[in-house]
């Protein structure tokens, strides 16, 4: 596995390598400063952990970085199309990607900041750097329930596709369009499909929840609206309702699809200003935070609210924090 730049001094160095980091990168590479990103796993990592045949709801163009082509066999790429694009950028324009280094810390100290990695077997690899850009995305860190048995083999906070639950009793915990869309997958491919939700209705988008209210109306999927999952077991869930009553599940599996949180704790390790009630990094509007040279691209700057950047309007970032820094220095 190449490491690149460990006895240099970088411009930028960008942790996370996904779509809002690349463009970073290009976009460094245009204004000729040295730039490297970092991720724990390969290129795009986090898009690994979206369901295996997901195809994007947003259009080839929308996804496309820096005007280089996302050529697809449909309007909307599919994940293996959008993963292969991102593959073909990097080598095309020849960006200097670290795969399979996690960052654990990102240290400011003067003009300088040392950003320390270990990779799979616990070696620690050190950069340098004058700027940092933080682009780690929200979707490594699902948001956990906090009930017993929340960590029993049986439970997952991912889909990947439907094949491993056919013919088995699935509960889906959430509203979300995640959750519709899920119950909806599982269940065309054979799946026993009950939904837990603590509300009355999904929060989807206005196709799908025809589809799946229609699917509950006639039976096909079992829904208990206004409950609390009170306890995971092995071979069964426990679900409380508002009256204090208790409805006790048969089940195999759980599929809690209860979205995702970022987890800001390099940032605040660096001493950049977060807010505690949204998770939102304190930002300018060139994405500088609190912490002079530390910048923040992609999803991590919506905090909570995953629902408000996404690739489409995040593949700016990266060009707009390199004209800041190449500002800075005129």
């Amino acid at each position: 596995m190449k490491t690149h730049g460990l006895n240099e001094t970088h411009d930028i160095i960008v942790v996370g390598a996904g779509p809002a980091a690349l463009g970073l990168l290009h976009a460094a590479k245009q204004a000729e400063l040295k730039a490297i990103a970092i991720d724990k796993g390969p290129v795009c990592s986090a898009l690994c952990s979206h369901p295996t045949y997901m195809r994007w709801f947003s259009t080839a163009d929308k996804l496309e970085l820096a005007g280089f082509p996302l050529v697809c066999t449909e309007k909307n790429p599919t994940r293996q199309e959008y993963l292969k694009y991102c593959r073909a950028f990097v080598k095309y324009f020849d960006l200097k990607v670290v795969t399979y280094r996690e960052v654990i810390s990102v240290r400011p100290a003067g003009d300088i900041f040392t950003v320390i990695a270990k990779d799979m077997y616990g070696r620690e690899f050190l950069w340098a750097a004058y700027n940092v850009v933080m682009a780690t995305g929200f979707y490594d860190s699902p948001r956990r329930m906090g009930i017993p048995g929340e960590d029993l083999p049986k439970v997952t906070h991912r889909f990947t596709e439907a094949h491993w639950y056919s013919g088995q009793d699935v509960m889906i915990i959430g509203a979300g369009s995640s959750a519709a869309e899920v119950a909806l997958e599982l269940w065309r491919n054979d799946a026993r499909v009950t939904v837990a939700m603590r509300g009355d209705r999904f929060e989807t988008k206005y196709w799908i929840e025809p589809d799946i209210e229609n699917r509950i109306r006639e039976g096909s999927i079992t829904c208990f609206r206004n409950v609390e999952v009170r306890e995971i077991r092995r071979d069964d869930v426990l679900l409380e309702s508002r009256d204090g009553g208790f409805t006790i599940v048969p089940n195999d599996f759980v599929l809690a699809m209860t979205g995702y949180e970022p987890d800001t704790s390099l940032l605040e390790g660096t001493g950049a200003e977060v807010d505690s009630s949204c998770g939102k990094p304190v930002l300018t509007p060139d994405f500088e935070t609190s912490v002079p040279g530390l910048y923040v691209a992609g999803t991590l700057c919506a905090g909570q609210e995953s629902n408000v950047v996404f690739v489409e309007n995040s593949r700016e970032h990266g060009p707009a924090i390199v004209r800041h820094i190449v500002s800075k220095r005129q």
